[in-house]
């Protein structure tokens, strides 16, 4: 899509996170400490909404306009691990 749509000026990029310690995330799990010890993130915790949306904002914002066609990881290395 980004190749598809870059002579339009239209910049198409994906943001992938991690484990979110979020009420859906929780629900999989009988107990807090179940979910929360429930992750393989090298910063050994969750990950929070607000540092997702983070990501989202940089990607939306005009910090990122020669950033298209990429994939931004927020997910502490879990893809890595």
């Amino acid at each position: 899509m980004a190749l598809d749509h870059a002579g339009q000026n239209i910049r198409v990029n994906s943001l992938s996170p991690g484990p979110v310690e979020t009420a859906r995330y929780l629900s999989n799990f009988d107990t807090l400490d179940a979910a929360r010890g429930s992750h393989d993130t090298l910063v050994g915790r969750l990950g929070t909404p607000d540092e997702i949306a983070a990501g989202a904002v940089y990607l939306a914002g005009e910090e990122s306009t020669f950033v298209t066609g990429a994939d931004l990881l927020i997910d502490s290395s879990y893809t890595a691990v």
